[in-house]
């Protein structure tokens, strides 16, 4: 590791240290004297409600990044927080319990319309979440010091105020500076490598190029080979841990030219790097790699390996997941269940945010179709 390096993280650690301590100093003193002047049904009270405290912290962080999104033209797609969520399905939101514990903190999913100034509109919208928790901290402080708490309930709303302001003000110094943990980048991180130019600049922008193009509908064969291997050589160049999931772009690329062989190295690839991938997302290798060796190799001992590895997730598209049980279905010559999934894959298909992969498990689909009624 070079020393820059080195001292860089030792900086941004020592900032870490000293602004969560400085905050918690003053925070807990304010507690601390408030508490003291509370009745017991009143602390009582207020600790019931903290969990509930912390999801409207987290629902305002996460609005942010929705907003800040719709005006920089984003397509809102997602909105997590805890054990809620809400997909976009046919221009239609739809509400179902989100069940992804790695998710739970609170997620949006919004995607660029257009590539054009990605960069600032990237920024922009990955700045939104810090700087609604901050506003949420000022608002809430504002009126923790406004209210006098002559009675049990202004007692319980000032109590719950204090602690929305702190938890606001914890997680905006938790995403607005440049951290990494878990496979995840703060918000701080993503907007500092986007603006501070150079290699590590362009590698971002090339990540959200491919993503973009893909969400727009560009097919995995169309991709731009040229960014997805000047991305490729960044990422080793950098040892960007985004860098593995490059090898699903080369593997889909490759899938849907039909270089089989290809596709494989990159899929194999793939799966050897999975443990740098974070939990709540590697059940998508396991998919890739049931559908391929289903579909692409009529292997049934390895498509029913990686299939047994696979668990269903809020965020997985449902049309993969039936795409990969038809192609299995008829490898078993099960043709009946292999029909029904395939109508219920394409069905889903619209709602897959990466339209471009849609478009070629559309084709792969009619494919299926053709071997389960002995057209082929």
């Amino acid at each position: 590791m070079k020393k820059d390096s080195i001292v860089s993280k030792g900086l941004r650690f020592l900032i870490t240290f000293i602004s969560f301590g400085a905050f918690g100093f003053f925070a807990g003193k304010a507690a601390v004297g408030a508490s003291s002047q509370m009745s017991g049904s009143a602390i009582t009270t207020i600790l019931l409600l903290f969990i509930p405290i912390f999801f409207i912290v987290i629902a305002v962080h996460e609005a942010g990044h929705a907003i800040a999104g719709v005006w920089m033209d984003f397509d809102f797609k997602t909105y997590v927080v805890g054990p809620l969520m809400w997909e976009k399905e046919k221009q239609k939101w739809r509400f179902r319990w989100n069940r992804n514990v790695n998710t739970a903190g609170g997620l949006v999913i919004c995607i660029p319309m257009g590539t054009q100034d990605l960069k600032k509109r990237f920024s922009v919208y990955a700045a939104g979440g810090p700087l609604a928790s901050l506003l949420l901290a000022l608002i809430a402080f504002g009126m923790f010091y406004a209210i006098s708490p002559s009675t049990i309930f202004l007692e319980v709303a000032s109590g719950s105020l204090c602690i929305m302001a702190f938890l606001s003000i914890v997680i905006f110094i938790a995403t607005a500076l440049p951290m990494r943990a878990g496979g995840f980048s703060s918000d701080g991180a993503r907007v500092l490598r986007l603006m501070q130019g150079g290699d590590i600049s362009r590698f971002e922008l090339l990540i959200l190029l491919l993503i973009t193009n893909a969400s727009a509908g560009v097919r995995p064969r169309e991709i731009n080979t040229d960014e997805l291997r000047e991305a490729s050589v960044l990422a080793k160049k950098l040892q960007a841990p985004f860098g593995v999931y490059l090898h699903s772009f080369s593997h889909q690329a490759e899938f849907d030219k039909g270089n089989m062989d290809e596709a494989e190295k990159h899929l194999l690839e793939y799966i050897s790097n999975v443990e740098s991938i974070p939990k709540g997302i590697r059940n998508i290798v396991w998919l890739d790699a049931a559908f391929f060796y289903a579909y692409a190799k009529r292997n049934i001992d390895e498509a029913e390996k990686y299939w047994t590895k696979f668990q269903p997730a809020a965020l997985i598209p449902k049309a993969q997941i039936f795409a990969t049980e038809a192609a299995i279905a008829v490898l078993k010559n099960d043709n009946p269940t292999a029909l029904t999934k395939i109508s219920e894959a394409e069905k889903e298909i619209p709602n897959m945010i990466d339209n471009g992969l849609g478009l070629a498990l559309k084709d792969k689909l009619s494919i299926l179709r053709d071997l389960a009624t002995g057209r082929n």
